[in-house]
């Protein structure tokens, strides 16, 4: 039996057809574990970061309903603009950068909430 890794979906299907059932449980079960591809990653990275973004744009309208200081609508901003730069760079590949800048950002503002409000 090939290793799966050098089959795409159609040589799969083939695979499943002519092999046994123990054969199909062990290519099946390989093709459950793999690891995520760095497309997969890029795609996760870049709806996470847009997720956020959108938060954060809904946050900002919030809060500048309520008129709060120009220091938290400086916070939202902030998170606004990291989020973009997040999702950009997650675009271009650049997904461990984007994963940490997201993460210490996301940090940072939560370290800082509770002295904005």
């Amino acid at each position: 039996m090939p290793p799966h890794n050098d089959l795409d979906d159609q040589g799969i299907a083939l695979l499943m057809e002519s092999a046994t059932p123990r054969e199909r449980r062990a290519v099946l079960r390989r093709r459950r574990h793999r690891p995520s591809s760095p497309r997969d990653a890029r795609l996760t990275q870049l709806v996470v970061s847009l997720l956020f973004l959108a938060g954060g744009i809904g946050a900002l309208l919030e809060h500048l309903d309520a008129h709060t200081s120009t220091s938290t609508v400086a916070a939202y901003l902030a998170l606004i603009a990291l989020c973009a730069v997040s999702a950009e760079l997650s675009r271009r590949g650049r997904t461990r950068i984007s994963f940490w800048l997201l993460c210490t950002g996301m940090i940072a503002l939560g370290l800082t909430t509770p002295f904005l409000l």
